[in-house]
């Protein structure tokens, strides 16, 4: 039996670390990630439980088939987001963060305003969350670069948008904690003062913000599941003491404890591991802020209401963004 889908869009600036952090999430080092501007290809991630490996399929304009993957890994992924006839990239795999306990969890990773060459992409981007039928957005912001045009005026749009339907939701992720310099006067509790300012003045009332080291996490990631790391990287794992802070109510609070707390628990260990090992890097890898994502994608999985949703097929969706942006190369053309 097919499960329902609980669709999740992801989107934040170039610099914001949008592509680490659903590598985190993901448990291993599949998305590419480029501080420079690229074609606006747009990513379906599927969690499928119980996949021992991540699969993939690409897509062209014309919603035509242009490679295909059984074992899809960074190289594959990295080849398909700089060709500029790629515009949709389907990835299928198991999450391992996320049970689908009431739906499957669907990704769409958005490339934010300042992600494309093409100065049309906010545009298409806009009209994917205006017509998805997703239940929840994670915007990614980079917490040394608060308050950029480029952030303003996309968060501005999807406040309109969001306003036309209460049944989704909004979750602001500021990446890159771990690198505010204290001793510069750099508090984390500040910056988050500073960005609930920031976005309560664009209109969202009581955002709620996670404060993340998505690389940190995935480091982690990385460790659980045995992999090796560098030199670089173990120095960077040694000397991180960064433990997340976010501006959410007691109650919330209380139940990521409850959920980080089950979940290590039910953690299962493999071979050549000792339990306290593995425990100990989940523990610390929720605590980089990945505690609270994991619980909020759990809480609404669990809960999902399929009479109040209606999720959009992959063949509809690639007909829908073949459209776009189809209309907006038409209309560049015009100009």
């Amino acid at each position: 039996m097919n499960k329902n889908l609980f669709e999740v869009i992801v989107v934040g600036t170039m610099s914001a670390g949008k592509s680490t952090m659903l590598n985190a999430l993901i448990g291993k080092e599949l998305l590419h990630s480029a501080n420079e501007a690229t074609t606006a290809t747009i990513t379906r991630i599927h969690d499928k439980d119980g996949e021992n490996k991540f699969s993939g399929a690409a897509y062209n304009y014309e919603n035509e088939l242009i490679e295909k993957s059984r074992s899809i890994d960074f190289e594959v992924l990295k080849h398909w987001n700089t060709d500029p006839e790629i515009k949709l990239i389907e990835i299928t795999g198991d999450i391992k963060t996320i049970y689908n306990t009431e739906a499957e969890l669907v990704i769409y990773d958005l490339p934010g305003p300042n992600n494309s060459q093409d100065d049309n992409h906010e545009n298409l981007t806009m009209e994917v969350i205006d017509n998805n039928e997703y239940g929840l957005i994670f915007y990614v912001l980079n917490a040394t670069q608060i308050g950029v045009n480029d952030d303003r005026s996309l968060l501005e749009k999807i406040k309109n948008s969001l306003q036309k339907d209460n049944h989704k939701d909004i979750v602001f992720v500021l990446n890159k904690a771990d690198q505010l310099d204290e001793e510069k006067g750099e508090s984390l509790s500040a910056a988050i003062k500073n960005v609930e300012k920031y976005l309560t003045n664009i209109g969202f009332e009581q955002p709620k913000i996670i404060a993340t080291s998505a690389n940190m996490a995935l480091l982690l990631q990385k460790l659980i599941n045995q992999e090796d790391l560098s030199r670089r990287e173990n120095m960077q794992i040694s000397v991180c003491d960064f433990k997340t802070l976010s501006n959410l109510s007691e109650s919330e609070l209380l139940s990521i404890n409850n959920f980080i707390n089950e979940s290590c628990q039910e953690y299962l260990v493999e071979e050549n591991t000792s339990p306290e090992d593995k425990r100990t890097l989940q523990e610390k890898y929720y605590q980089m802020g990945f505690g609270a994502i994991c619980y909020f994608l759990q809480k609404e999985i669990n809960h999902y209401n399929h009479l109040a949703a209606e999720s959009v097929s992959l063949d509809k969706l690639k007909v829908f963004i073949g459209q776009l942006i189809m209309y907006y190369l038409k209309k560049s053309t015009m100009i």
